[in-house]
């Protein structure tokens, strides 16, 4: 694995303006980041022969929306080659449960449930925000309380779903990037736009 690698998952629209100032701000600490390769919602979904997935060398995964969904259902083909850390923005547990609440029809999408598998990982970050229209919050705690890991946190921000504002992006960067926040062992730390939670 290498250390400084991060394998993005962009939303379904895939935009990379999206979060563009949270990547630039990875990107300006020497992280390198790789941006997953798969059209979403085309196919069949088989994330156990995407090469990214099968042989893996990104330490760090993150995506939003779809993309964090994705990431988290595909961890369990990683096998050997899993990320050490992941970190999941604004994600669904299940898709068809979240086409009832917002009444959109699934036939030409990809119906998985991230719920259904147990992840296992070191070091897991959710990240929600707080004014998400698109997806309930409580579809992100469900997940992390479904996975089973030695460092587990929840960042609620103060945002909408796709975190618009660039200084917000900055600073989730900044709280990511602080190692110590896994280790500080105090039950909140806030910030401008962050608050986080260490789960014990």
């Amino acid at each position: 694995m290498i250390k400084n690698k991060i394998l993005y998952w962009p939303g379904r629209g895939q935009s990379l303006h999206i979060l563009e100032d949270f990547r630039k701000t990875l990107e300006a600490n020497c992280f390198e980041i790789e941006y997953i390769n798969v059209n979403y919602d085309e196919g069949s979904l088989t994330p156990w022969i995407w090469k990214q997935i099968a042989k893996n060398d990104s330490d760090w995964w993150i995506g939003i929306s779809l993309g964090a969904s994705l990431l988290y259902y595909s961890m369990k083909f990683a096998g050997k080659y899993k990320p050490s850390r992941i970190t999941l923005i604004n994600p669904f547990s299940s898709r068809e449960v979240l086409s009832r609440e917002r009444n959109f029809d699934l036939k030409s999408q990809w119906n998985f449930a991230p719920i259904d598998y147990v992840g296992e990982i070191n070091n897991l970050d959710m990240v929600l925000s707080i004014n998400d229209t698109k997806i309930p919050m409580y579809h992100g705690v469900k997940l992390l309380h479904n996975t089973i890991c030695e460092n587990k946190q929840i960042i609620f921000i103060n945002e909408n779903h796709t975190i618009d504002s660039g200084n917000a992006q900055k600073e989730l960067a900044k709280v990511l990037l602080d190692n110590t926040i896994l280790d500080r062992g105090g039950e909140y730390e806030r910030y401008h736009y962050c608050n986080i939670y260490k789960q014990k």
